[in-house]
């Protein structure tokens, strides 16, 4: 069985970094948001997720932005992949999308890039609502340094509003990339494994990109 790499190990490695984050200030986030979770688990603990909050914030914030410098093409490649001109097929796959999560893989899929037109409509919400719960943040950290009061608390609200929506797209983002969506069944490798593709599955999820890295060959397509 042939194999294609997706994902480098150092992507593999970003993302590892910031889901580990990503799910800390979750954690660490509810305890401060909920007052009756905050009162459950006590003051010692909500000092610690306090501090732990912050520190994995600035991983948050820092581990893509040092990513920009250490990869520079990485990043083009990813600006790429979410403003690309959309074709015939980019179009077919937004109207079969609903019926394709319910469907499943009985729902025919037409070829798609290297990112698919659905996921470049659902990663650039992503990344603004990281700019602006980053952005928000760190209001909250240093709250005297921008005057306090009714602008602060707006802040806060924002904060948390943000929060919620950021949260449904990560469900959703877990629920296709993680595999527990049937027709990406074991493809949690990509990610948090080898970074592989199996040929069938590059095929079938993003037919377009695969049969062009199968034609230049090369280290990128492997055997097991």
């Amino acid at each position: 069985m042939r194999y294609i790499q997706r994902q480098s190990t150092y992507a593999r490695s970003l993302h590892w970094i910031h889901t580990v984050a990503c799910l800390s200030l979750y954690v660490t986030g509810l305890i401060l948001f909920i007052p009756s979770v905050a009162a459950a688990v006590g003051v010692s603990t909500v000092q610690g997720a306090r501090i732990i909050h912050r520190v994995m914030a600035a991983i948050f914030i820092i581990a893509p932005v040092v990513s920009i410098f250490i990869q520079p093409k990485g990043f083009v490649h990813v600006l790429k992949g979410w403003f690309f001109k959309w074709d015939d097929k980019d179009k077919e796959f937004m109207k079969k999308f609903v019926p394709y999560l319910l469907l499943g893989g009985k729902q025919h899929m037409p070829d798609q890039k290297y990112m698919k037109s659905g996921q470049a409509l659902a990663d650039i919400p992503v990344v603004l609502l990281s700019i602006a719960i980053a952005l928000t943040g760190i209001v909250l950290v240093w709250p005297d340094f921008f005057g306090g009061g009714a602008f602060v608390r707006w802040m806060l609200f924002a904060h948390d509003a943000v929060m919620v929506l950021l949260g449904i797209m990560m469900i959703a983002h877990i629920y296709i990339g993680a595999g527990i969506f049937q027709p990406y069944r074991g493809s949690g490798r990509i990610m948090f494994g080898d970074g592989k593709v199996s040929e069938a599955d590059a095929l079938y999820h993003w037919g377009t990109w695969a049969r062009e890295v199968l034609a230049e060959g090369g280290d990128n397509v492997t055997t097991e």
